[in-house]
């Protein structure tokens, strides 16, 4: 038993304004305890840390900076004045034939109650840029029994579809770190409180084997090619519609309505 694992269910998009639309996909994604990485890496035949593989995760994917993941996210929790958790876990894609996109990946760190304490939402667009979130007390506002809700202002350009000024909600369960099932919530919301997008990922959990990862990539075959498919099938549906498209500038900041 590890405390890595698979997670298979749906992701659900929902623009709420006047260029109203729903879609869910199927997905896969993985929730790491970087730790285990190079036991994972020995152990299994189709999953590979930092060399090719079916499956593999790669430091580089998750750090700008030439570190090891993990040393990375410390080094963002240590800029930002949070302490370091007694447990992270990192839900991300893996790559898939040497591929991956990651819209976005979350650091969950935990307290030693196995409490949600703190999260990293490193967010990247197709136009390679990238820009972390880090969420913690600050940024935490009341949720739901057994939730865990942060609130931030958007400033980093992600859709060429979706401009003005807005506010990002990210909600997640609360805690422990491992459990059978993994829900994240998303709302952006204007500054008027209009809420003009929703996207919520619940997925089930499965063992990090080699029996789950060959159903997984049978069941989803190059999952990040799927991703970036579905990214830009929608682009050229808002293009039809006519949505109002502005591509990023160099600094990608949200493009004003």
């Amino acid at each position: 038993m590890t405390n890595s694992a698979l997670y298979r269910g749906s992701l659900v998009h929902v623009r709420q304004d006047q260029h109203a639309r729903r879609f869910r996909y199927p997905i896969v994604t993985a929730c790491l305890d970087l730790d285990e990485l190079p036991a994972l890496h020995r152990q299994l035949r189709l999953f590979s840390y930092n060399r090719p593989n079916l499956w593999s995760f790669y430091d580089r994917d998750h750090d700008d900076d030439g570190r090891a993941a993990l040393a990375g996210y410390h080094a963002q929790l240590d800029a930002a004045g949070l302490p370091r958790p007694a447990t992270a876990r990192l839900v991300t894609q893996l790559r898939t034939a040497h591929y991956v996109f990651n819209p976005v990946a979350f650091w969950l760190g935990y307290d030693r109650a196995g409490a949600l304490a703190s999260v990293i939402a490193d967010v990247r667009n197709t136009y390679d840029g990238r820009h972390r979130y880090v969420l913690g007390p600050a940024q935490r506002v009341a949720s739901r029994p057994g939730r865990a809700r942060f609130v931030v202002d958007r400033t980093f350009f992600v859709s060429p579809f979706l401009h003005g000024d807005a506010r990002y909600a990210f909600e997640f369960d609360a805690g422990p770190p491992e459990r059978a099932r993994l829900d994240v919530h998303m709302d952006v919301d204007r500054p008027d409180g209009a809420r003009v997008f929703m996207a919520h990922l619940g997925v089930t959990r499965l063992a990090f084997d080699d029996r789950a990862l060959a159903r997984a990539a049978l069941r989803y075959p190059l999952m990040s090619v799927q991703v970036i498919a579905l990214i830009y099938g929608e682009a050229i549906l808002n293009h039809l519609r006519r949505v109002p498209f502005h591509r990023p500038g160099p600094d990608h900041r949200p493009h004003p309505l």
